[in-house]
């Protein structure tokens, strides 16, 4: 499987050697840190369940965008997300590309940014960047969302 940005091969979850990747099913890139996600791939079941519910709003809603799925090569959409903290307050705005065949999504590294705490060095090694970026993937999937 191929990054839909720039080509390069992606890193499975398996091969990250990192739970979070393999319980979520991340892909990562490791040029630009982006993260491929697929229900079929996750061993979590709240992930899997949340990409499927995700996926939804993607079949008939969304933007069509240049990228093509990691995963089916099927054409993806852009739709903009928010996930509900515990507080009740919303995240800052998401903007996942999903397919509109398979449950599979790519997100950007700069938009998990935004939500994650700032790391030393984030730029200069992709392979912890998406290793953080991960990490927050995990915390949002046990949040509800809503697709703006």
């Amino acid at each position: 499987m191929l990054c839909p940005r720039d080509g390069t091969p992606l890193v499975s979850p398996a091969d990250s050697g990192k739970s979070v990747f393999s319980r979520n099913g991340i892909f990562h890139c490791p040029t630009c840190a982006g993260l491929a996600l697929n229900s079929n791939a996750a061993s979590s079941k709240i992930c899997s369940e949340k990409l499927e519910s995700m996926h939804d709003g993607f079949k008939d809603e969304g933007t069509k965008t240049e990228i093509c799925c990691p995963f089916c090569d099927s054409d993806m959409k852009v739709r903009d997300f928010a996930f509900r903290k515990i507080d009740g307050s919303l995240t800052e705005l998401i903007e996942i590309d999903g397919c509109t065949k398979c449950s599979s999504f790519w997100f950007d590294s700069g938009e998990l940014q935004r939500l994650s705490p700032p790391i030393e060095g984030r730029h200069e090694n992709s392979k912890s960047e998406a290793r953080a970026l991960a990490v927050v993937l995990d915390l949002l999937f046990h949040l509800p969302y809503v697709m703006l």
